[in-house]
């Protein structure tokens, strides 16, 4: 029976809830699946037949780690999915960029470079932006996040030079609709729709994420916004087994936040027949390779 690592990381070895519904849709396709930290050194990865990138939720802490990681297991023939070129692709929001040149309506950004001498207050006013949202160019879970307002923002400056002394880093503007009525999460395995979920942030916050008080709740999305998220994935490079297509609806259209192809939460528990599709779709690929 061929094995299958669902890769984690330290502070979630067995996996979380979630993830931990993919293993019995894979046990009925007669395929193992087992967690495994992604960083262990105890690890055989050849071992298996492919390794499926789940809640290696520090990676954007070690990014170089973590990608020469792929790298060793991409050399080694081992099967890895998504596949390491989206992984490389996906893990630097410049990925935004790339979909926006490609006609994917997105939120605008200015983009500064690590040690870049930034004015955060002549950013805000050269822009027109009323608020703002703060973030690394290399994230998740809203990690480093913070946001400013031309009125805040000479207070805001040292915040700014701290980020950029890490990395890079991503201005935006604040997006009301996140708040009300919400960002929409669209599920996509194999490049097929699967399911949706519409987050909400904690009452006078603005980030959905669980950790600062966000919610979820499964929900069936306009056509024409599945549609919108179709395009987002056929303007990404490769092909992808599991897709999170994250935006708001703006004048009954989709216009995109992030598109999660690394480690993203998949609702899997919203949709009784989601877990099954992923494993189905996780088992035509694993035993045609």
């Amino acid at each position: 029976m061929p094995r299958i690592a669902l890769a984690t990381y330290t502070k979630l070895p067995g996996l979380n809830d979630d993830d931990r519904l993919l293993v019995p849709g894979l046990a009925e396709l007669v395929l193992t699946a087992v967690p495994a930290v992604w960083d262990s050194p105890d690890v055989c990865w050849e071992e298996f037949s492919a390794v499926i990138v789940r809640s290696c939720w520090d990676y954007h802490h070690r990014l170089t780690e973590f990608l020469a990681w792929v790298g060793r297991l991409e050399r080694a023939g081992v099967a890895v999915f998504n596949p390491p070129a989206v992984l490389r692709w996906n893990s630097h929001k410049t990925y935004l960029r790339d979909l926006a040149a490609h006609g994917v309506p997105t939120v605008p950004a200015r983009w500064l470079a690590r040690d870049a001498r930034t004015n955060l207050a002549e950013l805000l006013r050269a822009a027109g932006w009323r608020e703002a949202v703060v973030k690394p160019a290399v994230s998740a879970s809203a990690t480093g996040t913070w946001r400013t307002s031309p009125a805040t923002a000479r207070a805001d400056q040292a915040r700014l030079d701290e980020l950029l002394r890490a990395g890079d880093v991503m201005v935006q503007p604040f997006i009301g609709e996140v708040r009300d009525p919400g960002e929409w999460s669209l599920l996509f395995f194999g490049g097929q729709f699967s399911h949706a979920v519409l987050k909400r942030p904690a009452a006078g916050d603005y980030r959905v994420q669980w950790e600062f008080g966000g919610s979820a709740e499964a929900m069936a999305p306009p056509r024409a916004l599945i549609a919108d998220a179709e395009r987002v994935l056929a303007a990404a490079p490769g092909t992808t087994v599991y897709a999170r297509v994250d935006g708001v609806e703006r004048d009954g259209h989709l216009t995109l936040m992030e598109l999660e192809l690394i480690e993203p939460h998949l609702f899997l528990g919203w949709d009784a027949g989601a877990a099954g599709r992923l494993a189905a779709t996780l088992g035509a690929l694993i035993t045609r390779s």
